[in-house]
């Protein structure tokens, strides 16, 4: 016997149109023949019967085939039918007044799926209980029979059935299968009547295409036709509904597989508010972050896609299929994997210290609250109309979960998802003892061969999908802190800023508090958690000046995180910077004198107490000096410098005061010393005496600037204070209205004033200072 190569249509109206066999002649398909015959004999004369006979040779002789035989493919050889074949198309009757025409319909003329999935079945105009017979084909590069067929219920209140071709043939068969005797179906022998052997689709595992089945459905279209429930089981094998109502094919295309994996982290459930399905992927999703660093006690997401494992895992599952958006119980992924061979999948620690043991994901007896499975739609591949082809594993990191050994901040962990493949193999059933008429278990390989899987050819290699987590502390980390770790605020539109590993889902507020005030401020913020990891607390200090010290404390809903003390700064940046609050517009200062009235004001401008170096630069360099400064949280004070001795000449200068990048200008006056006289030395001999008086004089200042314990800059050299003067007439520099001078003259002085003038010297010069 051969498969048919004709249209449905041609070849239900050709099997319509074939006469009746003889009874000595070619075996009749229709059940009803015998009877027909016998009626025959009994009413028609011999000569009349001779007639008929002749007639029916001839029609079986020049026929193509019977309603039972089919001609071969036009690009495939004419083969004989093996046991695994059937052929679909409905058998010749009576006409339209012996037997009630069945009714149904398929929406498609070609259903469409991925081998090893499910595939949704629709139809229409089922009036009562019908069986959908499933195979019948052949390999459209090899004319070879397919190997598969089965015969599911379809029932008159429903439009669909689904199918999952991952069992079908196998002793789990698909939907409302009829293999265990469950179904009204009716077994006829060629000769119409009930076959002597077989009662139902058990006891014909052969016929049916289920014994000798080399693997699970292979990639490659099906025939599917709608029948009452009537067979009649042909030799060697072949399966023919005696009636079919309708027709139509299923497309199944070979499995594919994404090569990446997605990773995510979320909150603990119990951080979501809100009355929302915390277990839904768009939940997660939102209450998530995409990254990889996990923090301790969240949870890591991982998504998967591929195709060719659903109908495995709906039958794990205990449901007909499974649908995107469903959540199922974790243990229905892990007997999946201890089951289907060639699907692997591995969550393990890459970096355990020594003699420190592995941690890794143990699904097996998992507490369902520490593992959810969710499955979605698929984002890469392509899937059927009714097929899921993601699912994602939510695993949390808390003490006690899904590993064998707690994660802990710093681990680090290593995920593969895979389809093996080895090449020159193929998925093969188990052979049971090489007893052909049961159907193969579904999940038992044919031993000895490698992990395979059942839907990779035998060119086809290992495929996965590979990524990576590690586990991180739950911490805040802020921006402007002390070495002491006092936080930092800005006392005009301040906030606590910094850095965190919890998630945005999780409310937490902080208060700040000032004991110290005649009235007790207090105020409370909300902590702003962003996407990026940062966070933001506003804080209403309540007007309080730079210096001010509160309380600061952080809660996680009510429990106390974190407690520390605020200091309020002018600059969160330079807290404990120095400033210059006032500089003189002119001061006036004498030649060779210091400049101790130049009184610059200074203050704390941070907050905190802060050093730093006041500078003052007169005439562009000619006149430099500097303080180093030290002023406590809010302290000021004036600043002069009175070691520093001006040794410019009488005039007007520019000054500019720099501290810590604040500068200020003003105008430095030098004015001749009214206690000093310059002594002109042009006249003759005589001046000798004076100019040797004179630089005595210069050596008694000299040692008398040395003492001076203002001074950072001693003046040591006399003849300096002389080259600042301004006076180019040469006079004493004395009081204005002195008509004489009044010391170091060789003549107008008597013996009493140079007595007394030496005594006054000596008593100044006792007292180290020059008047």
């Amino acid at each position: 016997m051969t498969a048919t190569p004709d249209d449905e249509a041609e070849r239900f109206e050709r099997s319509r149109a074939a006469e009746p066999c003889d009874t000595a002649g070619a075996k009749c398909t229709d059940v009803t023949l015998p009877a027909r015959l016998r009626w025959l004999s009994t009413t028609l004369c011999g000569t009349t019967a001779l007639v008929v006979l002749v007639a029916v040779v001839v029609v079986v002789a020049t026929a193509p085939a019977t309603a039972g035989l089919s001609a071969p493919y036009p690009e495939s050889p004419i083969e004989p039918l093996g046991p695994n074949a059937v052929t679909a198309e409905p058998t010749a009757g009576d006409g339209p007044s012996d037997r009630t025409a069945i009714n149904g319909s398929f929406v498609r003329p070609t259903y469409t799926g991925i081998a090893g999935d499910t595939v949704e079945i629709r139809y229409n105009d089922i009036d009562k209980k019908r069986y959908l017979l499933i195979g019948g084909n052949r390999l459209t590069d090899t004319g070879e029979s397919v190997g598969y067929t089965d015969v599911v219920v379809l029932q008159p209140d429903s439009n669909n059935v689904t199918i999952n071709t991952r069992l079908l043939g196998t002793d789990n068969s698909t939907a409302e299968g009829c293999r265990d005797g469950g179904c009204n179906l009716d077994f006829r022998n060629e000769d119409g009547d009930p076959h002597d052997n077989v009662e139902d689709l058990s006891d014909l595992s052969g016929a049916t295409g289920a014994g000798g089945l080399a693997r699970p459905l292979v990639p490659e279209r099906y025939r599917l036709a709608i029948t009452n429930g009537t067979f009649v089981v042909e030799e060697p094998g072949v399966v023919t509904p005696v009636e079919t109502a309708a027709q139509s094919d299923l497309l199944l295309t070979k499995p594919t597989f994404h090569d990446e994996v997605e990773v995510f982290t979320t909150s603990d459930s119990n951080d979501i508010e809100g009355e929302v399905d915390n277990e839904s992927l768009s939940t997660l999703e939102q209450n998530g972050l995409d990254r990889t660093a996990v923090t301790k006690g969240d949870r890591v997401v991982l998504g998967f896609e591929s195709t060719g494992i659903w109908g495995a895992l709906s039958y794990f599952a205990d449901k007909e299929s499974l649908q995107a958006g469903q959540s199922i119980d974790p243990s229905v992924l892990s007997e999946f994997l201890r089951t289907e061979n060639g699907v692997s999948l591995e969550v393990r620690q890459t970096n355990p210290g020594m003699n420190e043991p592995r941690s890794e994901l143990e699904l097996a007896d998992v507490d369902p609250e520490d593992v959810t499975l969710l499955l979605a739609d698929a984002e890469e591949l392509e899937t059927g109309d009714s097929t899921p082809g993601r699912f994602y594993l939510v695993l949390d990191t808390s003490d006690g979960g899904p590993f064998t050994e707690d994660p802990e901040p710093g681990d680090e962990f290593a995920v593969e998802f895979a389809l093996e493949g080895a090449e020159g193999h193929r998925y093969a059933f188990a052979d049971d003892d090489g007893d052909d008429e049961e159907p193969p278990a579904a999940f038992e390989q044919r031993l000895p061969a490698p992990d395979q899987f059942p839907y990779w050819e035998t060119d086809d290699g290992t495929v996965s999908a590979e990524a990576s987590f590690s586990i991180q502390e739950r911490y805040f980390e802020y921006d402007h802190v002390t070495d002491d770790g006092e936080l930092l605020v800005e006392a005009s539109g301040g906030a606590v800023t910094g850095t965190t590993t919890i998630l945005p889902p999780i409310e937490m507020s902080a208060t700040f508090v000032d004991d110290k005030r005649d009235e007790p401020f207090r105020s409370e913020s909300e902590v702003s958690l962003s996407d990026d990891g940062n966070f933001t607390i506003g804080a209403d200090l309540g007007n309080a000046d730079p210096g001010t010290r509160l309380n600061y404390e952080l809660y996680d809903g009510t429990t106390l995180r974190d407690s520390r003390t605020v200091v309020v700064v002018d600059d969160t940046d330079d807290p404990d910077r120095l400033a210059i609050d006032s500089v003189p517009e002119n001061v006036t200062v004498a030649t060779g004198g210091n400049l101790s009235a130049l009184g610059i004001g200074v203050r704390n401008a941070g907050g905190l107490e802060g050093a730093g170096t006041l500078a003052l630069d007169v005439a562009d360099g000619n006149l430099t000096t500097a303080r180093e400064l030290t002023l406590s949280s809010n302290g000021s004070r004036t600043v002069s410098f009175p070691s520093a001795t001006v040794r410019l000449d009488p005039g007007e200068y520019p000054f500019t005061a720099t501290l810590d990048g604040d500068q200020r200008n003003g105008t430095l006056v030098v004015a001749e010393d009214p206690a000093r006289t310059t002594i002109d030395d042009d006249d003759g001999g005589a001046d000798t005496n004076d100019s040797e008086n004179s630089s005595s004089s210069g050596d008694d200042d000299e040692n008398s600037t040395a003492i001076d314990t203002n001074s950072t800059g001693t003046d040591t050299d006399s003849t300096d204070t002389g080259g600042n003067t301004s006076d180019p007439t040469g006079d004493s520099g004395g009081q204005d209205g002195e008509d004489e001078p009044t010391t170091f003259l060789p003549f107008g002085i008597g013996t009493r004033e140079t007595l007394i003038g030496t005594a006054l010297v000596g008593a100044v010069h006792l007292l180290g200072h020059w008047v």
